[in-house]
């Protein structure tokens, strides 16, 4: 069955309509994502699905190849044990965050009204310049899925079809 506006709910046969939700959030630690506004398809008993079919692939996919490779990341070397690097200005980066930071996107789907994703990660501050910055971009990309689901999960979006 197609799920659009206008179409009945596959649960309860109420109307969907076009929703924007409330800000909701998944953690994959020690990543968290939180969405604000996300637009989605609701009946009046509170079921909800997303606005299309290809919805959650098409933002994992914008974050992770997108968004995410423009944050502030650390240099990394070594193979066992991994070393980072400010990558403003090459010194040691501790082995423990300084503390977390918040990273905000506005995004739209297919043309529809912006939405926030925010991302939440602890960031590492260099003592010699005093950048902010990730350990790895790498680890946040192979996070943003996880969290995503359960974010999901946790607002009890339908699956798609």
């Amino acid at each position: 069955m197609k799920v659009a506006a206008g179409v009945p709910c596959p649960l309860c046969e109420a109307p969907l309509a076009q929703a924007r939700l409330p800000h909701f959030s998944g953690d994959e630690a020690p990543l968290r994502v939180t969405l604000r506004a996300m637009p989605a398809l609701q009946c009046p008993t509170g079921h909800t699905y997303f606005v299309k079919r290809g919805f959650p692939l098409w933002l994992t996919n914008h974050l992770v190849g997108n968004d995410e490779p423009g944050l502030p990341s650390a240099r990394s070397s070594g193979w066992l044990l991994r070393k980072y690097a400010c990558a403003q200005c090459g010194a040691s980066l501790g082995a423990r965050p300084d503390h977390r930071y918040s990273f905000w996107f506005d995004l739209a789907f297919e043309g529809g009204d912006a939405f926030a994703v925010e991302l939440s990660m602890p960031v590492f501050r260099c003592a010699a310049c005093g950048t902010e910055q990730l350990h790895s971009i790498e680890r946040l990309r192979a996070l943003t899925p996880a969290a995503l689901v359960h974010a999901f999960k946790g607002a009890g979006i339908k699956p798609p079809g």
